[in-house]
């Protein structure tokens, strides 16, 4: 059985009237751009405060599940707008994305970062006292895979 390609599947996401619209419009793509961004620095905004306590460098009067409660609605607000406003300039661009190795990379760290974030980084960061090693290793990786998906992110107009 041979795979189907996917080329034809990014063609029509294109096609569709969404696609359609924003890529056609003057003002759509940038405005949705900034939204997407700002949506983006909610997230990783979010992200850095958590791990940064979780280094011990900041908030030291918070414990890390304090830190991580407060910081929790602003995470999910930015991952939900950042997926939704992603969602539409996929639509834009789906042929271009199709052949764009950092949007790849992009989608990739997006669902690793997102995997860890509510598995292991959540385990440790809703413990009473994690460990030194285990919060400093588990917000290294956190650290580089939220910003791998920003720094991917960025990539993609330069691919």
């Amino acid at each position: 059985m041979q795979a189907m390609p996917l080329l034809p599947l990014f063609q029509w996401f294109e096609a569709t009237a969404v696609g359609t619209a924003v890529s056609k419009s003057t003002y759509l793509f940038p405005s949705i751009e900034v939204v997407h961004l700002l949506g983006l620095t909610l997230l990783l905004g979010a992200v850095l405060v958590i791990n940064m306590r979780l280094l011990g460098l900041g908030m030291r009067r918070q414990s890390v599940p304090q830190v991580s409660e407060a910081m929790t609605p602003l995470f999910w607000t930015g991952v939900g707008t950042a997926i939704l406003t992603g969602a539409v300039l996929f639509l834009a661009e789906a042929v271009k994305c199709y052949f764009n190795v950092a949007f790849a990379y992009k989608m990739t760290l997006l669902a690793l970062a997102l995997l860890f974030h509510i598995t292991i980084h959540r385990k440790v960061r809703m413990s009473a006292a994690p460990s030194s090693a285990a919060a400093a290793s588990v917000a290294i990786i956190s650290l580089v895979l939220w910003f791998g998906v920003g720094i991917a992110g960025r990539w993609i107009g330069f691919i």
